[in-house]
């Protein structure tokens, strides 16, 4: 339907205050005409409006030259003016303005600022105009889209008639600099929209990708937009088409973003997505109607971003000179063409198993391909259109596709243009179902399919040259691994079955094991491919939740694994994994954590899982490794092993020796400075282990004293990841935290270590409460209901109880409301922060010291639940 607005009239006696409800009615009745009309005429009404506006005050304003005119640019310049978008404009005049034109031009800006507008604004000659345009291509791209309002009409054709010419950028130049300027872009964003806050001009396939095809268009073909490259033959019509629906979702999206944020926004938020797609039409049902918009708007984004490509790839042969092409023939088929793989007949795809055949060639020829010619990815795009059926269903493409997987570059580039392609979702129908798919956690950064080939990527990584050290291991355990591709299956495996419901591990490994059969492999591969996805958790889960220095814990993973093989492909998996869901998640301290249970795993496993070695084994080992740190005289060896046997056994088994060495001297120098009961010995110095700082509490017990420690770390931004409560006989409390900074990384800072001591001692000796800190952003957005899950422990007095909940600064406080309710005793607790989620597990006794009773667990996950959701 065709929108016919009744514009204002707007008088020449309308103050500010009635040309700001002028404004405000004409919004309010562009919202309601949203799920009406079209778009772009909304927004062409809406930068129409404005010029009616700006031209009305322009007229009021007195000016003694004629030769000055007020142009619209960039966004407005467009006519594409959302609800909060800057009012770009450019004010040229042919020579200096006199004192009066000055004054006016001054009058008339600040009426604009009275009114409250996001005003984006610029006033020079003509001559300086051109000068600037020389000197700056942001101000010549803008000026592309000048558009004139009122004042001069000469101005708009001079500025576009140098800017069309090549006395200020060449073709090649702008081409060029707009090119380079798309490529950092996408390099930012990590070369993917795919992630849960996209940002709907910067990301690829975003809004900034169309216009950068406009600039250029504009500045060599001289040309209005998109719709004039249909009659250059650089678009066919159906892709036009699909550009503008694209492009038209996005604009709503936009808008609708606007509307949600009450403000000038790209980045799609998560605390703005429900109301987005509840504007949309999408509905009020929460995450479904989130999803239903977030797939709709990714794969539009995909599409925008394939039609760029191919059009910056024509547009580059069309304004780089062409040197002599460097062509590289493979068959009769295909050949290397300056680089890119490129289709020698416009009927190869006929035959669809030369789809495959040119994904291998690309891993093969790894070296001399960084792309496909453009003409070869429309055939692809016409062909992915007709596909009748998957790709899997011919023999020669399931023998193709495993080549491809175990080629030793088949994870390079190959697989990043399948996906980017839509070939992955060609061939298999699981990933088909998961394209652009959501995750409603705080732990995924990105999309189903894009966390998989991101996974795919890292164990590709794990090859190269140069890796990381803390990847070491994982590199060098791949590399000996016989079948490399099975945990590659395993990982392209590993996710696809979320949404379906149900445990998507489980319904992940049914799949995986008949494609490995419907693929032909070996049955001990299929075994292997389908327990990887069905326990792609496990190693994560054991090394950040239980204590992975009990021997119990590693005898009952190594039971759950059960071979040497399988505890490799696992460990690379996990590893990848953990990188792969967000690029903030791994750090020094999980790796350390991995590595530490991979060992102790392999060496229960060859030794037959039955010799774990037992706690009190452990400690005595530890406890003579730190002897031989101390080499203590024979007067200090009595006044440790006096110290010692005050000590519960859990301090040994649970600190490194050198770490007992160096607490044990520091509590005994302590107390022979005869310091009051209330003065605490506070140890954080410049040392480091496993990539975290220690920071070690040696105090008086007293109610609430772990919560309080907790609470001041999380004040001064420090993350806890890990924390150890050992209580002495004689009613001290000795408590052990590994900590990373703010930035995730130790405390290497002196002043910063002082910072952090003098705080802890103000809490600890002083009774000063810790400041509270503002919840984060997100917290809103998630429901806080906790996850309590009770583990059976094997220590008679102990009771494991695991709680997951959304981290707040109120958190520990909750927990230890509930525990001190029914007077639990804290004897270890397992902390791991990810991302906005605490994720830890406690180790209790009744008041009686023994394992909490079926009534006490029930009484318990109650107090909890109700305690952690009070704030809600």
């Amino acid at each position: 339907m065709s929108l016919q607005p009744a514009y204002p009239i707007l008088q020449p006696e309308m103050s500010i205050v009635d040309l700001k409800q002028s404004i405000t009615e004409f919004d309010t009745w562009l919202e309601q005409q949203i799920n009406s009309c079209s778009i772009a005429e909304i927004l062409q009404h809406r930068a129409q409006f404005f010029d009616i506006l700006l031209n009305h005050l322009w007229q009021a304003t007195p000016f003694e030259t004629s030769t000055i005119s007020l142009n619209a640019v960039g966004g407005y310049g467009r006519k594409t003016l959302h609800p909060f978008s800057d009012i770009d404009i450019c004010i040229i005049h042919d020579s200096d303005l006199s004192t009066h034109d000055a004054n006016s031009l001054s009058h008339f800006l600040t009426q604009l600022w009275d009114l409250g507008l996001d005003l984006g604004h610029a006033v020079r000659r003509l001559d300086d105009t051109f000068k600037a345009c020389a000197e700056d291509v942001t101000i010549a791209t803008t000026l592309l889209e000048i558009r004139h309002i009122c004042g001069h009409e000469n101005h708009q054709h001079q500025v576009l008639s140098k800017l069309y010419g090549e006395t200020i950028w060449s073709s090649e130049a702008f081409f060029d600099a707009k090119y380079n300027e798309q490529k950092v872009r996408h390099n930012k964003a990590q070369g993917t929209a795919f992630n849960i806050e996209p940002n709907l001009k910067n990301s690829p396939g975003g809004m900034r990708d169309i216009q950068t095809i406009t600039w250029i268009a504009r500045k060599h073909f001289s040309i209005d937009g998109l719709k004039d490259l249909r009659r250059l033959k650089f678009l066919t019509d159906d892709e036009y088409a699909e550009f503008m629906e694209c492009q038209n979702f996005i604009w709503r999206v936009r808008f609708a973003l606007h509307q949600a944020s009450n403000r000038s926004e790209n980045r799609l938020l998560l605390q703005h997505q429900a109301e987005v797609a509840r504007l949309q039409g999408f509905g009020d049902s929460g995450n479904i109607a989130i999803e239903k918009m977030m797939r709709q708007l990714f794969r539009a984004m995909k599409r925008i971003r394939e039609l760029n490509l191919m059009l910056m790839a024509y547009f580059e042969r069309e304004i780089v000179p062409q040197k002599t092409p460097v062509i590289i023939e493979i068959n009769e088929n295909f050949q290397i063409y300056n680089g890119q793989i490129h289709a020698q007949n416009q009927d190869v795809f006929i035959d669809r198993t030369q789809i495959m055949s040119m994904f291998t060639f690309i891993a093969i020829y790894h070296e001399q391909v960084t792309g496909i010619t453009p003409e070869t990815l429309r055939l692809l795009r016409q062909v992915r259109r007709r596909l009748m059926g998957d790709l899997q269903d011919y023999q020669v493409c399931r023998e193709l596709f495993v080549s491809l997987f175990k080629h030793p570059h088949g994870m390079g580039l190959a697989i990043t243009l399948m996906h980017q392609h839509g070939i992955l979702a060609s061939y298999l129908p699981q990933w088909r179902e998961v394209v652009g798919q959501m995750q409603f956690d705080l732990f995924h950064a990105y999309t189903v399919d894009e966390h998989t080939h991101k996974l795919l990527k890292k164990i590709y990584g794990l090859t190269q040259d140069e890796v990381p050290a803390d990847q070491k291991l994982a590199a060098d355990i791949f590399e000996r691994f016989q079948a490399k591709e099975s945990i590659l299956f395993a990982a392209l495996f590993h996710d696809l079955a979320k949404g379906r419901g149900g445990d998507h591990s489980e319904l992940g490994a049914v799949d995986a094991k008949l494609f490995a059969k419907f693929h032909g492999l070996k049955t001990s591969q299929q075994q292997l491919i389908s327990w990887l996805v069905e326990q792609h958790l496990l190693m994560s889960i054991t090394s950040q939740r239980m204590d992975i220095h009990d021997p119990e814990v590693v005898k009952t993973f190594a039971k759950s694994v059960g071979s040497i093989t399988k505890l490799d492909a696992l460990y690379c998996l996990t590893v990848a994994d953990i990188q792969a869901t967000n690029d903030d998640l791994w750090n020094d301290w999980k790796a350390s954590l991995l590595t530490d249970l991979y060992f102790a795993t392999r060496k229960a496993l060859r030794n037959g899982l039955e010799n774990v070695l037992q706690l009190r084994t452990l400690v005595r080992e530890h406890k003579q490794d730190a002897l031989g740190i101390i080499s203590p005289s024979e007067a200090q060896l009595t006044e440790i092993n006096t110290l010692w046997k005050r000590l519960p056994l859990s301090f040994f088994s649970n600190a490194i020796p050198s770490e007992i060495a160096k607490y044990s001297l520091g509590i005994l120098s302590h107390e022979q400075e005869n310091h009051p009961d209330d003065h605490s010995l506070i140890i954080l110095d410049d040392s480091s282990v496993k990539g975290c700082s220690d920071v070690f509490v040696y105090t008086k017990d007293r109610p609430g004293l772990f919560i309080s420690l907790f609470n001041t770390l999380s004040t001064l931004k420090i993350s806890v990841n890990q924390a150890q409560i050992s209580k002495t006989k004689d009613g001290y409390v000795v408590e052990a935290f590994k900590v990373l900074d703010f930035d995730g990384k130790p405390i290497f800072s002196a002043q910063r270590r002082k910072q952090v001591i003098k705080k802890l001692r103000q809490v600890l000796d002083d009774n000063m409460s810790p400041p509270k800190t503002r919840p984060s952003r997100h917290t809103k957005n998630f429901d806080n209901k906790p996850t309590i899950e009770f583990i059976h422990s094997k220590k008679a007095d102990r009771t494991l109880v695991h709680v997951l909940a959304l981290e707040t600064h109120e958190f520990m406080g909750q927990i230890a409301s509930a525990f001190r309710a029914l007077d639990l005793n804290i004897h270890s607790a397992a902390i791991s922060t990810v991302g906005e989620r605490a994720d830890n597990v406690f180790a209790l006794s009744n008041q009686h010291g023994a394992q909490l009773t079926e009534l006490e667990q029930a009484e318990l996950q109650e107090k909890l639940v109700k305690s952690i959701t009070s704030t809600l």
